[in-house]
């Protein structure tokens, strides 16, 4: 009695088939996965970035502005205050998002793109308010898909800074 060890060509091509099936039906599922990371990691940028402006202007007890471009590539610019004079001049800190991230569907309807945090922390809010409530920025994202998701980074007055994550994903 002979006895083989191993696999036959066939049976190493049809686990080779199944395995390749198996990709192409999970990689639409898997990038869009990606596409998702990638546009809540942008929001979460604008996020942190709102409220490290917050931060530094109650440090410093003096109004912190940030400039917002809307893009794509989405740019927001942080511009300080002055320091005192044995201090060096600092650099206004800019954050850019990936251009095929995610674009800035909306904005507040204020003047020159300009969010301006108070001493106190608080969202210095004109008069009249142009948006209800809260300053509101729409990310929708990623740039250049049929389907594309969107997910709102709201400024309150109070200072309070929110990502709104949709409850359907396309």
């Amino acid at each position: 009695m002979h006895r083989s060890e191993g696999f036959t060509l066939v049976e190493m091509l049809v686990v080779l088939a199944l395995v390749a099936i198996a990709a192409l039906v999970g990689m639409p599922w898997l990038v869009k996965i990606g596409q998702r990371s990638q546009l809540k990691s942008a929001a979460s940028e604008v996020q942190t970035t709102l409220m490290a402006a917050r931060i530094k202007a109650v440090k410093r007890n003096q109004p912190v502005n940030i400039f917002v471009t809307p893009g794509p590539p989405v740019v927001l610019e942080t511009v300080e205050p002055p320091v005192p004079t044995p201090n060096p001049t600092l650099v206004p800190a800019q954050l850019g998002l990936p251009a095929k991230s995610s674009f800035l569907y909306a904005t507040p309807n204020v003047a020159g793109g300009i969010v301006s945090f108070g001493g106190d922390g608080r969202l210095a809010m004109p008069t009249p308010n142009p948006t209800p409530g809260c300053y509101e920025y729409v990310l929708r994202g990623p740039v250049g898909v049929p389907t594309p998701n969107e997910i709102h980074v709201q400024a309150w007055p109070n200072g309070r800074v929110v990502v709104v994550t949709p409850k359907d994903w396309y």
